[in-house]
């Protein structure tokens, strides 16, 4: 039996010409949480490591602090000691699907302190000394590395897989 007027008969309603089923919704407006993507886990795993590689220059900075009295060291051990526990206790709310602004902070807070270094050092002034300027560079060198951790850890931490992880812990608005 035909149906007038091209009608499909009832019951039929998804095989339509052209047609298909609807596409699923995206992790964001599913119905829970979704699981927590490596670049989320690696971000924080990379801040865990940083603040565990920036706490010994931390320690023997504080050490230094305290003979010294110097008031820009110790402004830059409170920044170093600052940055590892913004790192840390970022890096357990981000594992946890709470939040990721104090592991932003804290990267942001140990590149700074990296630049900082790095201007210090550059401002040294070797007297001609060649050893002077070996021992630059590896200042230099060492703010370099210390500051590549926290840059990778930033950029997978503001990715979008992230932002949806931590999207779909927080629920509907």
């Amino acid at each position: 039996m035909s149906q007038p007027y091209g009608q499909q008969p009832p019951g039929n309603f998804n095989q339509g010409p052209g047609y298909g089923a609807m596409p699923p919704a995206p992790p964001e407006f599913s119905s829970g949480p979704i699981a927590r993507p490596g670049a989320t886990t690696a971000a924080a795993v990379l801040a865990f490591v940083q603040a565990g590689i920036t706490a010994i220059p931390g320690v023997l900075s504080l050490i230094g602090a305290v003979n010294t009295g110097d008031a820009e060291t110790w402004l830059a051990t409170l920044a170093v000691l600052a940055g590892v526990a913004l790192l840390i206790v970022g890096g357990v709310q981000l594992m946890g699907g709470k939040a990721v602004n104090l592991l932003i902070i804290g990267c942001a807070l140990e590149v700074a302190i990296s630049l900082y270094y790095i201007i210090r050092a550059a401002t040294i002034d070797s007297e001609g000394i060649e050893a002077v300027n070996y021992g630059k560079g590896v200042i230099m060198g060492f703010a370099i590395f210390f500051a590549i951790m926290p840059v990778i850890a930033f950029i997978l931490a503001r990715g979008a897989a992230t932002t949806q992880f931590l999207q779909s812990r927080r629920g509907p608005r």
